[in-house]
């Protein structure tokens, strides 16, 4: 049965000397299929220092009986239930409850490459700096129909070959990535208010406090990309997304006062003259090059995104 109770915070202090090097966490709101794929991926790679935890996220289809049946059978395997969707509140409920040092995330979308834990294992048992609070790995993306020809998405999410520190501002795919727990709770987790972008938003915060991200090349993971997301509409609206959450950032690196409001206006003003300038272009390249139209068009929906977010935030 899904552990619904109200504790939010294990004992940490006790965690690193008695509990399991990581905990891998799989947040899943809707997709029971998926998600037994996502799990059974990972299932042969546990070991005792180990564990695996399922957050369902207000789920309304079998995913409820999914998850239980799995955790019947497997004793490191824990549900919990997240009453109120949302993949922050999800994350941050898995945050709260594992008994790990580290909280590895995987998407129900997803599955684990065979030596995807084990990569993570030998990296967090010796880290090569005590600074380090998050690590992420490559993302191999499966498309489920051919890319149309003005997508402008890449099959491989990848930083390079060898382990490295990534600079100031540097990212890691939300989807592949472990959080050192402690400290991802102390500077707040996830925040819940974002709506996109809250992988980046907790990474840029780790960084400001003098914690390091660090990228892992030999832990990969295949993520599948339905159809769905390929459609232009659905493009569009995570570009407008996009220049929302790119908005918030902005806002936060600001100083306060009139520093912060002058920004705020000169973006509101000059969005729409952006956005103009991108649809224009988008309309020149039409004849000649289609792709590039559709991106300038995406760029416009971006702009839109940013003012938008300079207005109501």
């Amino acid at each position: 049965m899904p552990n619904t109770g109200g504790t939010t915070h294990k004992a940490k202090a006790n965690s690193e000397a008695s509990g399991p090097l990581i905990t891998v966490a799989i947040c899943t709101r809707n997709r029971a299929a998926l998600l037994e794929k996502a799990v059974r991926s990972v299932l042969p790679q546990m070991s005792d220092d180990t564990e695996l935890l399922i957050v369902d996220s207000a789920s309304t289809d079998n995913t409820p009986e999914i998850a239980g049946r799995l955790a019947a059978a497997n004793p490191r395997l824990t549900v919990y239930r997240e009453e109120k969707p949302g993949i922050s509140l999800a994350r941050n409920r898995a945050l709260k409850n594992a008994h790990g040092q580290y909280v590895l995330f995987l998407d129900d979308d997803e599955t684990a490459e065979p030596d995807w834990l084990a990569a993570y294992q030998r990296f967090l048992s010796a880290p090569p700096s005590e600074k380090i609070a998050a690590v992420g790995g490559t993302v191999l993306n499966e498309f489920e129909i051919p890319l149309p020809k003005w997508a402008n998405a890449s099959a491989t999410f990848d930083h390079g070959n060898a382990p490295k520190c990534l600079p100031h501002r540097g990212s890691l795919y939300g989807g592949n990535a472990a959080y050192r727990c402690e400290v991802a709770l102390a500077v707040g987790m996830f925040d819940t208010q974002l709506g996109r972008g809250e992988d980046s938003d907790l990474m840029l915060r780790l960084q400001d406090a003098g914690y390091e991200i660090w990228w892992l090349p030999g832990a990969a993971i295949r993520h599948f990309v339905p159809a769905s997301r390929m459609k232009y509409r659905w493009m569009m609206r995570g570009r407008f997304n996009d220049g929302r959450f790119i908005a918030t950032q902005r806002l936060k690196s600001r100083r306060g006062g009139l520093d912060r409001g002058l920004y705020r206006v000169a973006r509101i003003i000059g969005g729409p003259f952006h956005a103009l300038a991108q649809l224009l272009a988008a309309l020149i390249m039409l004849p000649m090059n289609y792709p590039k139209a559709a991106e300038h068009l995406l760029q416009a929906c971006r702009n839109c995104g940013i003012a938008w977010g300079m207005l109501v935030n």
